[in-house]
């Protein structure tokens, strides 16, 4: 089924009693202080027909949403968007809402006949800035039956944080809470005493709404370097870290859950059973535990994280351009790996997008070394007639501002992926069987993407939930597919399985790996070994408590 592994462990689920009545929502909302909000779907002032939809036709509205249909930050503060558009859309039978992201002005799109149907955007949302909010929130979903998920930018690719019929805590609107971003010079976590704390560190505290460029921004005025993914509109305390969290730094400084030492690093959390505490490895360490890889949105809701704050640093910076012919893309797959065990051994992670272009980044090392040890890609591209650029970038911000790239939104967008062991780059011959199934899936899936963002040279420091496989593999290889808004759900279902097809290729030669589960297969096969391996059945001990 195709969310079966989502709903098994990732989607809190009230149990199933009558629906709330109208007066029960009024009392919930005059609760949080009239911050229930209505689910309103993104499109909705476009259409002037709908079924069982809130809101209004309004011309000077939609002409807005037209012009940023785009726009990662106008969805990002629309409560009822999502980043790929699928999963604001019922997929069992296309009721949705939504325009030609091809063409968003394209009014065959949401002029009549077309009606706006609720698809799976939540009815019902609380904006959440405070925990008693949250813990309202849980409490009225257990009391009624009522189906709750945890929202914050909406870029969750496994779509998670969307529901028919269900009522969000939206995490990411509140300006003053959830965006807080302090630091601290010599952080404590909680339950953490002198006898048991190694050392002090300094650490940096953001609320789960605070975005990647907003914490950037902080970590340079500061002097601290916090990795981030490639995206900077995605807010850092949400999926992102409690999925594992990858970056161009991981090679070197470790997933997004490996920067705490020992009692370095903790999460606020409202737990479904409404408790409010802080996780860490000194206080419900269990959870703590969870948190680190578990998956968002599934063992509470995260009002804040702390993570350590890791000194200024300048990077290294490589952009390789080469022409999209698909001789070139063969050579240049064939190559990176070729020569991903060398990179990764000196410092260096960042990804190839086989049509056109590599990224790197290497913070360990200095200028002239780094040079040194890519020589080899530098060479290579000269070959092929492609650009070369090694640049030193004097801070991460400073790359992040050069290199960083947001992903297109408002689109329909799937992905799936595979874990690529360090054993399939140790011989010639394992080299050619997996350049020549990536290239294979070439002309299966519209773009896979080789992420050299593992913590192959970070190695294993402290405990994680994520899949043990991560550090011993040197490639995180995605695929991604997109139709159009219009597409049957027949034809999308064929999507998905296109994905989960190219990824069967990589599968079949490396048995016993895993996935990433932030950019995997909604078909994952065998997925709670591959997301979480031996974790997995203490995973669902911590969730049943």
């Amino acid at each position: 089924m195709l969310l079966l592994l989502l709903v098994s462990l990732s989607v809190i689920v009230g149990p199933s009693f009558q629906l709330p009545s109208s007066a029960q929502w009024n009392s919930l909302n005059t609760t949080v202080q009239g911050r229930l909000l209505r689910g309103i779907p993104f499109a909705r002032p476009c259409y002037e027909l709908v079924s069982d939809v809130e809101g209004q036709a309004d011309a000077q509205e939609c002409s807005s949403i037209i012009q940023g249909y785009s726009s990662t930050a106008l969805r990002a503060n629309n409560f009822g968007a999502y980043m790929n558009t699928q999963w604001e859309t019922c997929q069992v039978n296309s009721s949705q809402c939504l325009l030609n992201s091809a063409s968003p002005s394209d009014t065959g799109a949401f002029m009549p006949p077309r009606v706006c149907h609720q698809g799976s955007v939540p009815d019902y949302g609380i904006d959440v800035r405070s925990a008693e909010d949250a813990i309202t929130g849980f409490n009225f979903s257990r009391a009624h039956g009522v189906r709750l998920v945890i929202k914050n930018t909406g870029h969750d690719f496994m779509g998670r944080s969307s529901a028919p019929g269900a009522l969000a805590l939206w995490v990411n609107m509140d300006m003053h809470n959830l965006q807080s971003i302090t630091s601290e010079g010599e952080f404590v976590p909680a339950g953490c005493t002198a006898a048991k704390q190694t050392q002090k560190v300094p650490a940096v505290t953001y609320g789960a709404g605070v975005s990647f460029q907003a914490l950037i921004d902080f970590a340079e005025a500061n002097n601290f370097t916090i990795p981030t993914a490639g995206d900077a509109s995605v807010a850092g305390g949400g999926g992102y870290v409690q999925g594992g969290g990858h970056s161009v730094l991981s090679n070197s400084l470790g997933l997004a859950v490996d920067r705490a030492p020992p009692h370095q690093l903790q999460f606020e959390v409202v737990t479904p059973t409404g408790k409010h505490v802080n996780a860490s490895e000194c206080h419900y360490s269990d959870l703590f535990f969870a948190l680190r890889g578990g998956g968002g949105g599934t063992f509470g809701a995260v009002l804040s994280v702390t993570t350590l704050a890791l000194p200024k640093m300048s990077i290294n910076a490589v952009q390789v351009d080469i022409k999209s012919n698909r001789d070139d893309q063969r050579r240049l797959i064939h190559f990176m790996a070729a020569h991903a065990l060398q990179f990764a051994q000196a410092g260096w992670g960042g990804f190839t997008l086989p049509l056109t272009v590599v990224i790197f980044a290497n913070p360990v090392l200095n200028a002239t070394r780094a040079n040194e040890t890519i020589e080899p890609l530098r060479k290579f591209t000269q070959e092929l007639g492609g650009n070369f650029t090694f640049v030193v970038e004097p801070s991460y911000k400073s790359f992040f501002d050069n290199f960083g790239a947001n992903v297109p939104v408002g689109t329909q967008l799937a992905v799936s992926s595979r874990l690529i062991p360090v054993g399939n780059f140790k011989t010639p011959q394992a080299i050619e069987t997996l350049a020549n199934a990536i290239d294979e899936t070439l002309d299966q899936v519209s773009l896979p993407i080789l992420f050299a963002s593992t913590p192959f040279l970070y190695g294993i420091k402290g405990r994680t939930s994520v899949t043990p496989k991560w550090r011993s593999s040197l490639w995180h290889v995605a695929f991604t597919e997109g139709w159009s808004f219009n597409t049957s759900v027949s034809d999308a279902a064929t999507m998905y399985k296109r994905l989960s097809t190219a990824a069967n290729t990589l599968r079949n030669i490396t048995a016993g790996s895993g996935a990433y589960l932030n950019e995997a297969d909604i078909y994952e096969p065998d997925f709670e070994d591959s997301f979480w391996g031996d974790n997995y059945n203490e995973l669902v001990a911590i969730k049943n408590k």
